[in-house]
């Protein structure tokens, strides 16, 4: 009996120090391997169905192609996908169009490793603070000049199959388009980058950035839950 009591207090330990340890570890976004990037596509192919749109693009607005849903993300991924597993085994997946990183998508999984939302992201403007080339947003005024500058039309379409998923997750589509307005790899402990992070984080970026939900498989328009940023450390989305 008292070896059997010790076994569980073992087994109770390491479990413990298990969970512990996976707590500890610094978030860190990382590169799939190439069988991982055809699971992925396999299964946002299945989540979304043969459901087609217009080819969505706010940085080409009077585009008439038609296409899939799955395929406009999967074209977003041509760069990546980068993974970001949260401790709660959320998973974000990012990246962009080879030759085009303008063009981005983002897919988020839960922690049975099922699909619950996917982001067609289009021309958002950014700035890392590290170069000459651009001053990091500190007003909306700032953000749009930019976007202005370059001709873009920024935006994102969201689907989902359960509407009642947008409240869960775009939460994390929101912390991912902070990390993004601020080139990733953020350290808003820089000097340039104090203002900006202070922006970014504390605007409602849904007030001067197109955000558009659907529900797949029928396209129907949904209302965007008003919920704020997801509490991820903004350090934990590189590339």
């Amino acid at each position: 009996m008292i070896r059997i009591r010790q076994a569980l207090y073992v087994l109770a330990f390491a479990m413990l120090f298990q969970a512990w340890a996976f707590a500890a570890a610094p978030l860190e976004s990382m590169p799939l391997a190439a069988s991982d990037r055809k699971s992925i596509a396999t299964t946002i192919k299945v989540f979304a169905g043969n459901t087609s749109t217009l080819y969505y693009s706010f940085t080409h607005p009077n585009i008439k192609k038609r296409a899939l849903v799955s395929d406009r993300i999967l074209d977003g991924f041509g760069y990546g996908p980068l993974r970001l597993t949260l401790p709660n085994g959320t998973a974000i997946y990012w990246g962009f169009r080879h030759g085009e990183a303008t063009t981005q998508s983002v897919a988020i999984f839960d922690a049975q490793g099922r699909p619950r939302l996917l982001a067609a992201v289009d021309s958002i403007p950014w700035c890392d603070g590290s170069g000459s080339h651009c001053d990091p947003f500190t007003s909306v005024e700032a953000y749009q000049a930019d976007a202005r500058s370059t001709f873009l039309h920024p935006g994102i379409a969201v689907f989902v199959r359960d509407k009642r998923d947008l409240e869960t997750y775009l939460p994390y589509l929101k912390r991912w388009l902070h990390a993004h307005m601020l080139g990733f790899n953020v350290d808003c402990k820089k000097p340039r980058m104090t203002e900006a992070c202070k922006f970014v984080t504390q605007t409602e970026l849904m007030q001067f950035i197109p955000i558009r939900a659907y529900q797949l498989p029928s396209m129907q328009p949904l209302a965007l839950p008003k919920v704020p940023a997801a509490n991820v450390p903004l350090q934990a989305f590189t590339q």
